[in-house]
């Protein structure tokens, strides 16, 4: 099973998101809890922007590991991202009406 992991890790490197991904989905059907292909599946949500599947596994993670760091990173970098999408939508000056001219 290390060898699956091995490969995916190296396609996850390459930048061989899907080929990786499918890897490990097929290993956690067979060991749900590897924590070494949680934490990859959530980088690879997270890099393709898909957040919600990857808070889902860090979350996995952070049950049977509450201080594994690479989940509360990996959470916490994610909390930063969408605070930063959120500031800029609802909180960005630039985006506010009264600072563009309109004509009637």
């Amino acid at each position: 099973m290390n060898d699956k992991v091995d490969k995916a890790l190296e396609l996850f490197r390459g930048y061989k998101l899907d080929e990786s991904r499918e890897l490990l989905e097929d290993l956690i059907k067979d060991d749900p809890y590897n924590i070494e292909a949680l934490i990859t599946l959530g980088k690879i949500h997270s890099r393709t922007q898909n957040y919600g599947e990857a808070v889902n596994f860090f979350n996995k993670v952070i049950e049977k590991q509450p201080n594994n760091l690479e989940a509360i990173t990996g959470l916490k970098l994610i909390q930063n991202i969408l605070q930063l999408t959120n500031n800029y939508y609802y909180e960005n000056p630039y985006t506010d009406d009264d600072l563009y001219e309109f004509e009637p």
